[in-house]
């Protein structure tokens, strides 16, 4: 079960599926959104790094580059908001860089960790 979770198939498709749940979530008009707790910055951090969590466990190389379009797009995000009835701001982008550069840290330890064990 576990070889199918990380699949370069598995990873596209939980890439697709962070896309449009962060989508939904960050382009979606603020008034319309129910409340959840916590602070604003908190939900960038957990959705972006969670995103990036969905994709983590595939080929390495790939998970890089997808890291960094998430990355990328949690910028352009901060640039589209204003246009949907939102407010875009660069402290929610650092936000979004922290959770996807914690992701991949836990990543690349673990992917040590398992290349360790498995020398032993």
């Amino acid at each position: 079960m576990i070889n199918k979770l990380t699949t370069p198939a598995a990873q596209a498709a939980g890439f697709v599926l962070g896309a449009l749940i962060i989508c939904l979530a960050t382009l979606t008009p603020a008034d319309i959104l129910p409340a959840v707790p916590g602070t604003d910055k908190t939900h960038h951090i957990i959705g972006f790094g969670g995103w990036a969590l969905l994709c983590a466990f595939g080929p390495l190389k790939r998970f890089a580059y997808m890291a960094l379009f998430i990355i990328f797009w949690g910028g352009m995000i901060e640039l589209i908001q204003p246009y949907v009835n939102r407010y875009g701001e660069w402290l929610d982008f650092y936000a979004d860089t922290f959770g996807v550069i914690l992701i991949v840290l836990v990543r690349l330890i673990i992917g040590l960790f398992l290349k360790s064990k498995s020398k032993v």
